[in-house]
């Protein structure tokens, strides 16, 4: 205690000092008052120490604000600082608002699309997104799903390979050995009269419905289409080159129901999910498929 005595004696001559050189504050007053007073207050249990860690130190704050020994002390008082968590959660969340879709394919004017994302050229699966345009851009509707795709991959499609064609296509035709699904698309429930034409000449990647005397093969290469199940129990006619139509440049192309493997070249997921997208697709949103690798 007598020490501390002292040391009150040796503050008062600093603040006498002081008074006549007419500073506002002389080194060694802060950490002076800082000791005598407020820490001896707490040793000798006048204060407790709760207490203590809240009592505000103003010569310390003025000094913080003058002095040079301050400038070091301020970054951490400065709750500036304190909000990279928040620029970081606002950086992750930029993709979601971007609003623009994985494909960088034309949409023309269609106000709804679907994606079709493989990993790589080779790749028999892909990534399935439909989407809605908006004000800000494009918005998922709904999850995305495991697609299957052709055995040969994506890219240049031709008949004869089991490649699915890349590209920007229009969907304006569905199908199907079921009755509508309720779909707002032109649908036509498929009878044993069906065909889709594969072989070359004027009908050539084209809907026909002929029972006998037909102009076309009753058989290969020619898809009767009503057979075709569960594939085509529905089916959206992917409009792959159908205008103008060039032939041998790949025909039949359709999303329909999987079996859970490749495909001969068509885009193909569960008949739940197909069901789904076809409810949901209509010829005034002008849909589109984009399919490609990313």
């Amino acid at each position: 205690r007598s020490h501390e005595t002292l040391e009150g004696v040796r503050c008062l001559d600093r603040r006498l000092i002081a008074a006549v050189l007419g500073l506002a504050a002389v080194g060694g007053l802060t950490a002076c008052r800082s000791t005598t007073h407020h820490d001896a207050a707490v040793r000798s249990g006048s204060i407790s120490a709760e207490s203590a860690s809240s009592v505000p130190s103003s010569p310390a704050s003025s000094t913080a604000a003058v002095g040079p020994r301050a400038q070091a002390p301020v970054p951490l008082r400065t709750p500036a600082l304190s909000p990279p968590s928040a620029a970081k959660s606002s950086t992750a969340a930029a993709p979601a608002a971007a609003g623009t879709l994985p494909l960088n394919l034309p949409t023309g004017n269609a106000s709804q699309v679907i994606t079709v994302v493989a990993s790589s050229a080779s790749a028999t699966t892909a990534v399935l997104q439909a989407w809605d345009a908006t004000s800000g851009g494009w918005v998922a509707h709904g999850p995305s799903i495991t697609a299957h795709v052709g055995g040969a991959g994506v890219g240049h499609a031709s008949e004869g390979s089991t490649r699915t064609p890349a590209g920007s296509f229009t969907l304006t035709q569905a199908f199907g050995h079921d009755a509508n699904p309720a779909t707002s698309l032109p649908y036509f429930q498929t009878t044993p009269a069906d065909w889709w034409i594969s072989q070359s000449g004027a009908l050539y990647n084209t809907h026909q419905n002929c029972a006998s005397g037909c102009a076309f093969s009753q058989g290969d290469p020619n898809e009767h289409l009503y057979y075709e199940t569960p594939y085509y129990n529905y089916a959206v006619v992917i409009d792959y080159n159908t205008g103008p139509v060039v032939q041998g440049a790949g025909s039949a192309f359709f999303l329909h129901v999987t079996d859970g493997t490749p495909t001969a070249g068509c885009v193909a997921v569960p008949q739940a999910t197909l069901v789904t997208i076809m409810q949901w697709l209509s010829p005034a949103a002008h849909p589109r498929i984009l399919i490609g690798v990313g």
